[in-house]
């Protein structure tokens, strides 16, 4: 064992591996640190005046975003809406004479008495699939139907709710459906 501490001592040029481990350290840090002063110097060679902390504080200051000028090239002007004017009902006055109002104006929200809306609740590939939603829709005291449509795709079995000719039945058909975790399509259709 005497042996072991002798070889350990006697040679006095060996350094502990943490001691390397440090000096590396410094002299790569002073290496980066110097690559870095000619990188800046080189950066700044073509500007007249002197990088002076007051000059980096001003550049910073401004803002350098180009989103408050995309922003009004990109503006898009919205139209006014149109507002459906009120229809006037024709009442007689109290006094008996006939009042003259203007004839009822069609408004955009009112129901066209020549279409119908019809839900589809679902689309199925087989029939026993859409049979056994009627079933189910039928029993919510819904008037369902199954239409059997065919394209390139094959054959589709529609599970379809109405027909209806306002929007407030309409409306009332996808609430139940809804209870039935089912979002259907609104199909418009000629009345026949």
């Amino acid at each position: 064992m005497s042996r072991r501490n002798a070889s350990r001592r006697s040679s006095p040029a060996s350094k502990p591996a943490w001691v390397w481990f440090v000096l590396g350290n410094f002299v790569g840090g002073f290496v980066v640190f110097m690559i870095f002063l000619t990188g800046l110097k080189q950066d700044s060679g073509g500007d007249e005046r002197p990088a002076t902390p007051a000059r980096k504080a001003e550049e910073q200051s401004k803002p350098r975003f180009d989103f408050y000028t995309l922003l009004q090239e990109n503006e898009v002007e919205v139209p006014e809406p149109k507002v459906a004017k009120p229809s006037r009902r024709v009442t007689a006055p109290p006094d008996g004479g006939a009042r003259s109002e203007s004839p009822r104006e069609e408004t955009p929200g009112r129901d066209d008495p020549q279409l119908v809306y019809i839900l589809q609740a679902a689309s199925f590939r087989d029939a026993a699939e859409a049979e056994k939603l009627r079933a189910q829709l039928t029993l919510a005291n819904l008037d369902v139907k199954v239409e059997i449509a065919t394209d390139s795709r094959g054959t589709w079995h529609r599970v379809l709710i109405g027909p209806y000719r306002s929007r407030s039945k309409v409306a009332a058909a996808r609430e139940t459906l809804a209870d039935h975790k089912l979002m259907p399509l609104v199909l418009k259709r000629p009345a026949r």
